[in-house]
């Protein structure tokens, strides 16, 4: 019989994951953005493999909730360079807090 005890103990101190940040392509290109001061639009579509349009789309929605800039290369007219804002740092190291501790609890 499971210990009901150290079930709690898990559902008590799992974080919810931030579903913004828990679909595939959008965890690939917040993983890029994460060690980087920004990353270029061509960078991200080989890191993440999805198509242009699908890119701009999850760099839409993110940018909407404040978690990513978007903005001209320096050196590139048409290119875009693309950065995790202050707020979207920390959040996205809260989620991979919760994600870590969850993955942490499956491995006992």
């Amino acid at each position: 019989m499971p210990d009901d005890d150290g079930a709690e103990d898990a559902a008590v101190s799992r974080q919810p994951l931030n579903p913004l940040f828990h679909e595939p392509a959008r965890l690939a290109l917040l993983s890029a953005l994460a060690p980087a001061e920004y990353t270029d639009f061509a960078s991200l579509l080989r890191i993440t493999g999805v198509s242009k349009s699908a890119l701009s789309k999850h760099l839409s929605a993110l940018a909407d909730a404040g978690v990513v800039e978007v903005g001209k290369s320096d050196t590139d007219r048409r290119g875009r360079r693309i950065a995790l804002t202050a707020e979207g740092r920390v959040a996205f190291d809260s989620y991979l807090d919760a994600l870590t501790a969850i993955v942490q609890n499956a491995r006992g």
